[in-house]
Parts: C-alpha cells; structure tokens; sequence
C-alpha cells in the first residue's frame, strides 16, 4: 500500500468501518438483508416538505429475534445528520417514513443501520435540493 492509499475497512471484520453492497446487480445474502434502502424523491424544492421511507431487509427478511436485530437506522444528507430512529427486537421493525425539508444543496441521502451481529451498514439515494 503507497503512502496516499487509506486503509477504510477491513474486509474480514464487519464491524470494522461501515458494510456496503459491492454489486447492486449481484448481491450477497448478507448484503440483502442487511443493506438500509432509502426511497424518495429525486429532485425536491428548497424548503418544501417531502417524504422518504427506509426499510432494512427489503431485498431479503432480517431476522427480529432479541439474538438478532436491528438496532437503529440514522438519516443524513450528505453529512448533514437529520435523524435517528432505535428499534428493539421483536416488537419493532426496521422500516420508517420521515417528512423532511432540505434548505440548501444536497447530493444524496444516506441511511446507515446497525445490526447486533453483522455490523453497520449504509445505502443512499440520489437527491437534487432545487
């Protein structure tokens, strides 16, 4: 590894950074179930109420066992932090609906969740703030 090249997961270790799918045409199982994936508009005016649903285990079911859950999925735009959403096993699932206004220029949402077993995971969705 050259001295530019940054070491940003190990693959080994799915706590070790934040797990992403590697090809949306292909994906794994474990990228299946575990991936958040965001849906919303594509293009939203400045200020202007919109809504964006997220749900884990929309590829493939995640368990919801007190063993194996999901823990929480947060919300950002860019690296605006915008929300954050806790899930306890059994009883709650992990899907959401957020109302949310954006005020200024943002390229895409970002959805991270975090299972007990298999670590922290991100999906986005493209977005235009007009």
């Amino acid at each position: 590894m050259t001295s530019t090249q940054a070491v940003t997961k190990c693959p080994e270790d799915l706590f070790c950074g934040v797990n992403m799918v590697q090809d949306e045409d292909h994906m794994t199982d474990l990228e299946k179930k575990h991936v958040p994936v965001v849906c919303g508009p594509s293009s939203v005016k400045k200020g202007e109420c919109f809504e964006v649903a997220i749900e884990v285990g929309k590829h493939m079911a995640h368990p919801n066992e007190p063993g194996h859950y999901i823990e929480f999925i947060e919300l950002y735009a860019d690296h605006t932090y915008l929300a954050r959403i806790d899930f306890t096993a059994q009883t709650t699932h992990p899907t959401i609906k957020l109302c949310l206004s954006l005020d200024h220029v943002h390229s895409k949402l970002r959805a991270f969740s975090r299972c007990n077993i298999h670590g922290l995971w991100e999906g986005h969705w493209p977005i235009q703030v007009v």
